[in-house]
This record gives structure tokens, sequence and C-alpha cells, in this order.
């Protein structure tokens, strides 16, 4: 009886070997749902729907958007990485609500080790504007305005208390040892236009999607890109690194492709090996660096999941220097 264990214990191992390969090879086997956690019309949602609809020709079956916004990202996310983990439901995710929503809302009741990564999108830097009136023309003088304005500080918006971007000027305080005053806003588009009518002093926030064009009109002035080289779409922008003091000072956003932890290597591969073959497609790079994305060069699902980890790593290092806690 006791030699039958082994042998039994081997037979189970191997019957499930052979469920998930008979897995592997029927999925899809339904509609899959593409989960972008924040409003519609924003650059996430636009690169998740020129995906979901590349994916619905590879993979031969219909794959619908969903937007359930709220909590930085954390209502869709819990959405999504509480879905069936049998790659039925994807994720277009940003460091914001894989990353960072865990740390900043109690609604956002998952860990960033609980998603996987299928792929890794596109990356885009980020700029500090100011209100087109605001005395100063330079980095330098930004700094030395902000050092001035001790009795009251200078304001800046931003799309929310527990996203990226406070993070990223708490940091910038640390270097230069500046104070200024959050206002967290629902998002960037009142952010933007609060800027331009002069009632908030800066921002910091990505160069994608209609941000940019706000320089281009005048409305806003960038004064500096938080990247290691210019930026082709605000190509004479300067970069922060060559202001003293700002020389560490680099962010990069970046979107991707995320699935349950849980969902079988296989069909991972299959979803990343779809995902690549979608943004391979010049008409689908050409939308996706219309909205001032660069794409990532391929990787395999596994070198994706390793720059997330490394990237989470960061992250969460950054956020217990500046001292977040959950809302």
């Amino acid at each position: 009886m006791r030699q039958a264990r082994p042998i039994f214990r081997t037979l189970i191992l191997a019957l499930a070997a052979t469920a998930a390969g008979a897995q592997a090879q029927t999925f899809p086997s339904k509609t899959i749902t593409m989960i972008v956690p924040w409003p519609a019309g924003g650059a996430t949602d636009a690169a998740g729907r020129v995906i979901a609809n590349e994916l619905k020709s590879s993979l031969g079956q219909n794959v619908i958007v969903e937007n359930p916004a709220g909590a930085g990202g954390s209502l869709g996310t819990v959405k999504a990485l509480n879905a069936p983990a049998d790659g039925h439901t994807l994720l277009m995710s940003s460091q914001q609500d894989v990353v960072l929503a865990p740390l900043s809302y109690k609604a956002a009741t998952f860990k960033a080790d609980d998603a996987r990564t299928v792929a890794m999108v596109g990356h885009t830097s980020v700029m500090i504007v100011v209100r087109k009136d605001l005395p100063a023309a330079t980095l330098g003088e930004f700094v030395a305005l902000m050092k001035s304005q001790t009795a009251k500080p200078l304001s800046y918006c931003t799309p929310g208390l527990g996203t990226i971007y406070p993070l990223i000027v708490e940091r910038m305080n640390a270097m230069v040892q500046t104070k200024n005053l959050q206002v967290p806003y629902p998002g960037f588009g009142q952010c933007l236009n609060d800027i331009a009518g002069g009632v908030v002093d800066f921002a910091v926030v990505p160069i994608a999607g209609p941000f940019p064009g706000y320089v281009d009109n005048g409305s806003v002035r960038a004064l500096a890109v938080l990247s290691d080289k210019p930026n082709p779409r605000v190509p004479k922008v300067p970069l922060a690194k060559e202001t003293k003091g700002f020389e560490g000072l680099n962010f990069s956003l970046w979107s991707a492709v995320h699935v349950n932890a849980k969902v079988p290597d296989a069909v991972v591969e299959q979803l990343g090996k779809a995902v690549l073959a979608a943004l391979a497609k010049p008409e689908v790079r050409k939308t996706l660096e219309a909205t001032g994305a660069t794409i990532f060069e391929p990787m395999t699902p596994a070198q994706a999941h390793a720059l997330y980890l490394k990237d989470v790593q960061q992250l969460e290092a950054l956020a217990k220097t500046v001292g977040v806690t959950k809302q």
C-alpha cells in the first residue's frame, strides 16, 4: 500500500499537467475582457483599445474594454486580479495602479506581486510645466523662486494624492531642499486648465496624450524633462539633470499588460506573443507613438516581469522615503 502512494501521486501530477496543457490549447475559449482602470479617453485607455482591437483578430475571440475607474486605479485593478486565473481578463496597467495603489489606497486589496506581466507596451518621460506668467524661465530660477516662497509655498496640482506625481515632486523637494503645496484633482484635465488659467503654479505631467499640446500653444511653459535624453515630442525643453542638484532626477512612466499571477505559463506565453505581434505592426506603433509613447523593445513575458519587479522595488523604496501612507 505504501508503494502505491508515490505512483498515485505521480498519476495526479501527470493528470494536472495534462489538464494545464489542454487549457492552454483551448485558450481562448470565450470573450476576453481588457480592463483599463482609468476613465475612457486617457492615454492608457487609448493604448488599451488599440491593443484590444488587434487581439480580436489574432486570438479569434471578441475583446471588450471596460473602464472601472476610481481610487487611483485600485477598483479596476482589484476587478482584474480577482477574475478567474484563466487569461480571459487582462489589465492595461501602469506604475500607478499595480505598484503605487496598494501603497496608497485601502481599496487596493492586492500586492504588486499578485500581478504577472504579459508584455511591457510603452514608456514616456515626464516634464515640469509652470503657469506662463510664473517669474521663472529656467529650472534653476524655479528652484530659487520656491526657496524664496517660505510664507506662501508654490502650489502644484496632481491627478490624486496617491499617484506617482507627488512622489516625483517630493523627490525633487528632497534633492534641493524646497517645499510646496499639493492640490489634488480628480484627473489631469482640470489640473492643466487651472495652470493655464493661473490658479495653480506648476505640475509634473507625462509627455503624452494632450499634454504637450498645452506647451505647443503657449498655455503653459515647460521648464525641464526628467529623463536621461531629450524627448522628441518637446526637443527644445532642457533636461533636468543639466541643472545643479537635479543630476539624478530621472523618471519614466510605463504601460503594460498584466494578468492574475496564477494564470498558467502557456497562456501567458500565448498572450505575450499576441501583444508583441500587435506592437510590431507599423500602424499600431504609429498610433501609440503619436500619443508620446516609446514602444519597448520586444521581451518575453519572463523578461518583462523581471523589468516590472525591478521597478516595483525602486518605487516601493521611494514611497517609503517620502512617507506614503494608505488613505
